[in-house]
């Protein structure tokens, strides 16, 4: 039985779990919808109205940690540390993850130059973090990914666009091992297939949209 992902083409917490898909070989089916007009039946798959929604045969989950982590029990290959520290760590930093997925939203709707710089202050800040706590390794516990570093890839992917626009928020100087991770990720080949082929259309596309201050920006 395939599971089913249930979509929406520029969601980067889709992506996670397409991510997890591909990476351990599941074989799955995917429906994209549009979440501005999406179907009847979508509200009742999906109490919060979000992407990304898994069907399982008859059965739905929701929210994409929950969705990764099913995955990642349910399939061989696991992608989590066996130590049960680790991976609470684990988990704590995936959802640090989640917190600069929403930082980087938040950059691109800010309307005005003040707005935009308080929002690069906040994921410079981030960034900081995050370079104390990798040890300049392939992956975030060492050699080995796990689903914290693909949890952290749509990050990275985001940033890459938006650093043509703007750059220098993985500054290589500043954050010398973010900055070699991001690139470890970005170049894994289940990165390109795990979004439509459109993504960086898109994505800047809908920087254009939202009409805020980095959209200014762009030639």
């Amino acid at each position: 039985m395939k599971p089913e992902l249930i979509s929406f083409k520029l969601c980067p917490f889709v992506q996670k779990a397409l991510l997890t898909l591909l990476y351990k070989g599941i074989s799955y089916n995917i429906e994209y919808i549009d979440l501005d007009n999406p179907p009847a039946w979508f509200g009742d798959l999906s109490p919060l109205g979000k992407v990304p929604v898994l069907k399982v045969g008859n059965q739905v989950l929701f929210e994409s940690s929950v969705i990764i982590e099913y995955l990642d029990e349910a399939y061989a290959k696991p992608l989590h540390p066996d130590d049960l520290l680790i991976k609470a760590q684990n988990r704590s930093w995936m959802e640090f993850g989640n917190e600069c997925l929403m930082n980087s939203f938040n950059l691109i709707i800010q309307p005005d130059e003040s707005g935009f710089n308080e929002q690069r202050e906040i994921l410079f800040r981030r960034m900081g973090q995050l370079e104390k706590q990798l040890d300049g390794k392939a992956f975030f516990n060492g050699d080995q990914i796990s689903l914290v570093d693909l949890s952290f890839t749509p990050f990275f992917q985001r940033q890459a666009f938006i650093s043509e626009i703007s750059p220098g928020l993985i500054d290589k100087k500043l954050f010398p091992k973010v900055s070699e991770w991001s690139e470890n990720l970005l170049t894994m080949d289940i990165v390109s297939t795990s979004t439509v082929p459109e993504i960086k259309p898109l994505y800047t596309g809908m920087i254009k949209k939202r009409n805020g201050y980095l959209s200014t920006l762009m030639q």
